[in-house]
């Protein structure tokens, strides 16, 4: 009887247990139970599960758009000459500095030719053009001849830079075509020019045609010798529609956009024209002020409801 009775007892101390646990798992998810009971357990009416995927939209516009060529460049003189003495001696004098700017027919120069018996004139060397005194290469008191070249005088008022373009690029770039050339050393100007130059011949290391961009140098910013990145215009469209190439994603290897309408995700695979930096303009299968998902589209599928929690004015 004694055993009857503490088996009773045992039993009743773990329903009590049980349903202590049970009360404290209810009370703790007791919103959940709700949920997927519809209000079984006193809270009235089930409360509805918002399965919209929230997203972040740009609206499409128009606008120019410009397909370029990009390479690397390094600035060099338009003109550059050498100039020589016409008499051999001695250089008596040495009127001008590097750096200095001369015009065509200043005296750079003075030669003594007098030799043992003989007492002539100095005789003056000329600059043949206007421009800079890259380099004086004698020195007062040095006997030259008419075989050595004795200064380097360069033309800064016009630059230009060279640029190799791959073969197979070559179709792409013609005279006249516009180019914008960023130079390292300044970082926060565009130097505009014009593609002036195309070698006849393509060179037979590098399978390249070595191309001239001509640039005007005012106030001589652009000095021989430095690099920069060149970006030839080959195409451009002034009311282009445009999208941001964020917009862009992959699915079974063709590259789609999300659109949404009526709060859907609809996916559309438009035809892709001009890339530049983070814009890409389309061809055909999108319009003008539709909504296209730029952020959000990686977690959604077409048909699949959406809300659109911003709308992205800038994009680029």
């Amino acid at each position: 009887m004694r055993k009857s009775v503490k088996t009773v007892i045992i039993l009743f101390v773990i329903l009590v247990v049980i349903a202590g646990l049970g009360g404290v798992a209810y009370y703790r998810y007791r919103e959940k139970i709700a949920l997927l009971t519809g209000g079984l357990f006193g809270r009235g009416k089930a409360e509805e599960v918002d399965t919209a995927t929230p997203v972040a939209v740009y609206e499409v516009r128009t606008g120019p758009i410009n397909e370029s060529l990009v390479l690397n460049g390094e600035v060099v003189p338009v003109t550059e000459v050498n100039i020589f003495s016409t008499v051999s001696g001695k250089v008596k004098e040495i009127p001008v500095k590097e750096g200095q700017r001369v015009l065509k027919d200043t005296v750079l120069a003075y030669i003594d030719r007098s030799e043992a018996g003989l007492i002539f004139e100095p005789t003056p060397v000329k600059s043949t053009i206007a421009g800079i005194v890259k380099e004086a290469m004698i020195e007062t008191g040095a006997y030259i001849t008419p075989q050595v070249p004795l200064f380097q005088i360069i033309d800064m008022d016009t630059v230009e830079v060279i640029v190799h373009v791959p073969e197979r690029e070559i179709n792409w770039v013609k005279r006249g075509l516009e180019a914008q050339v960023h130079i390292v050393s300044y970082t926060d100007r565009t130097f505009k020019g014009s593609v002036e130059l195309l070698s006849p011949v393509v060179d037979p290391v590098s399978r390249s045609r070595e191309v001239r961009i001509r640039i005007k140098n005012q106030n001589h910013m652009l000095k021989p010798g430095m690099f920069g990145e060149c970006r030839i215009i080959v195409r451009k469209k002034k009311d282009a529609i445009i999208i941001p190439r964020a917009a862009v994603i992959e699915r079974n290897g063709k590259e789609v956009v999300f659109i949404v309408k009526e709060s859907k995700a609809v996916l559309v695979q438009p035809e892709l024209d001009i890339q530049e930096g983070n814009r890409v303009s389309v061809a055909a299968g999108i319009e003008p002020g539709a909504r296209v998902i730029v952020i959000g589209q990686q977690n959604v599928d077409n048909g699949d409801e959406v809300k659109v929690t911003e709308v992205i004015d800038e994009a680029f």
